[in-house]
């Protein structure tokens, strides 16, 4: 199933590779991409991994306002000439991201109409999306918002459904929950079976398929 908000074709991403050019950089788990009040003149596209935006507002403990799948854009704002970034993006576990300065997208844009259309629609898409977690947010019980992230995380990863190194503190930021209703949903879906940890540390999951049939159905 294709994700909302995302190039998750290969013939898309191979098209955004070819034509966007950019660096590649590896970020680690929670390595910062750039922090809020940055100048903003580059913008980035996720070719592995996940990246967790947050904002700090004044006083007040930052707060998680969107978590990224590879083939997802962000720091897209430069192109509307917002002078400083937003938000924070960080990685969560290891991640593969492409640079693209805010010049050259300009210009392939400007002169290339078939990735100017793909674009567009893409942020027509990701737009809805960003509306959707906003909702789910609002709205859902900090569990069903566990699962969904867990779900998430578990369905990008290359070791069948196992998360490495995400503790519970970034899934209750992921999440918009405290790290206290983390730790009693998280004991919750071990007793019933819908995922086990690997070790002592609580930061290997296994996310079994039940989860997702729970969370689907409801």
């Amino acid at each position: 199933m294709r994700r909302a908000g995302s190039l998750s074709s290969r013939a898309e991403q191979s098209n955004f590779k070819s034509v966007l050019g950019g660096t590649i950089s590896q970020f680690k788990h929670k390595q910062t991409i750039y922090s809020q009040g940055e100048t903003a003149d580059t913008l980035f596209y996720i070719r592995e991994g996940h990246v967790m935006l947050t904002v700090r507002p004044k006083r007040r403990r930052p707060a998680a306002v969107g978590v990224l799948d590879s083939g997802d854009f962000f720091g897209q704002s430069c192109l509307a000439d917002v002078p400083d970034r937003l938000c924070t993006a960080t990685a969560v576990g290891s991640s593969s991201i492409l640079t693209i300065k805010k010049k050259d997208m300009v210009r392939i844009l400007r002169g290339d109409s078939i990735t100017s259309n793909c674009f567009l629609s893409y942020l027509l898409v990701a737009n809805r999306k960003y509306q959707e977690q906003v909702i789910d947010l609002l709205v859902n019980p900090a569990g069903q918002r566990l699962a969904r992230v867990l779900l998430r995380l578990a369905q990008s990863s290359a070791k069948g459904g196992r998360i490495d190194g995400i503790t519970q503190t970034d899934l209750a930021n992921m999440a918009g929950t405290t790290r206290t209703r983390t730790n009693f949903h998280m004991t919750q879906f071990r007793k019933r079976g819908f995922i086990r940890y690997h070790g002592t540390t609580k930061t290997v999951i296994q996310v079994q398929p039940s989860l997702r049939t729970r969370y689907l159905r409801d």
